[in-house]
């Protein structure tokens, strides 16, 4: 998929809604049938099979609050259906739908409410109609479903691991920065890192059923922890007043990062015994938490 010019879901929708056509032309060559098998095909497939689901769900919702407020003018108007009661039946769907705080659903409940009424006006079997439609629907929905799971299941583990490595990776230059220099960076990129490992961790335990013979979400959740842990100690530093001397066994620690202290200290800093023991309590639980993390992420 690497050298392919787009992404593994573009490509699974497209068989989605390929199979779905195929499986419909095998009873009917109706167009309005093939139509809603493969919308709910398109609409069904996400990246994972839980958001499949969910969207699956959602539409079906769709086309069930569509189909009735549909068979339900059509019920009464039949064959001429003025134009101003169409707009009430969009107005009654979208208050609808809010109403049950299904807003999502609101634009595929009003096409197929639009399609009911524009094509199946001449119609002389509403339900039967109506039955078929959702039918159809669900075959494009069962269909997205399927090839999501058969089709190379969503796997984001090396995605969680490279931004678990730029974090940390980062964390000898912005220390260095702090403890030798005394300049302070701006932290909102770690935030934004560690926002983007909580989303994968739920994208991935969304997906447990497919990793469940190699479940590692309990060791990603340890990473997390340990990443955030490393966050909060230098933001920490950052907060002093006044930074203290570096304790020989954390300047030990930080020579093993390649941090260098001047043989002579930190010329001009003034601080504390207090000041001392706070910046090295910080420091040793920044360390502790970095070295954790890279033996959990070599396992």
């Amino acid at each position: 998929m690497k050298h392919l010019p787009f992404g593994l879901r573009t490509l699974k929708t497209a068989i989605s809604v390929t199979v779905a056509l195929l499986i419909v032309r095998l009873y009917t060559n109706d167009n309005d049938a093939m139509f809603y098998a493969a919308l709910g095909a398109l609409v069904a497939m996400d990246t994972t099979l839980d958001r499949s689901l969910h969207q699956s769900i959602t539409q079906l919702l769709s086309v069930l609050f569509g189909t009735f407020v549909g068979y339900a003018v059509l019920f009464v108007f039949h064959a001429s259906i003025p134009a101003w009661i169409v707009g009430i039946g969009v107005l009654v769907l979208i208050l609808l739908c809010n109403m049950l705080r299904f807003s999502h659903t609101i634009t595929l409940s009003c096409i197929v409410f639009l399609s009911a009424c524009m094509y199946n006006s001449h119609s002389n079997d509403l339900l039967r109609d109506a039955a078929l439609r959702m039918m159809n629907t669900s075959i494009g929905l069962a269909t997205a479903l399927l090839v999501n799971i058969a089709l190379h299941p969503y796997n984001n583990k090396s995605r969680i691991l490279s931004t678990l490595k730029k974090l940390r990776h980062q964390i000898p230059k912005d220390l260095e920065s702090i403890v030798v220099h005394e300049r302070f960076p701006d932290n909102q990129s770690y935030i934004v890192l560690i926002r983007a490992i909580e989303h994968e961790l739920s994208m991935y335990h969304a997906q447990r059923f497919f990793h469940r013979k190699n479940d590692e979400e309990a060791l990603f959740s340890g990473c997390l922890q340990l990443a955030e842990r490393m966050v909060q100690e230098l933001e920490a530093i950052c907060g002093m007043d006044c930074l203290g001397d570096i304790a020989s066994d954390n300047e030990a620690r930080l020579k093993a990062l390649n941090i260098t202290l001047p043989e002579q200290g930190i010329s001009n800093r003034k601080c504390t015994r207090r000041d001392t023991i706070v910046m090295n309590y910080h420091l040793d639980k920044l360390l502790s938490a970095y070295d954790y993390l890279g033996e959990l992420m070599e396992l």
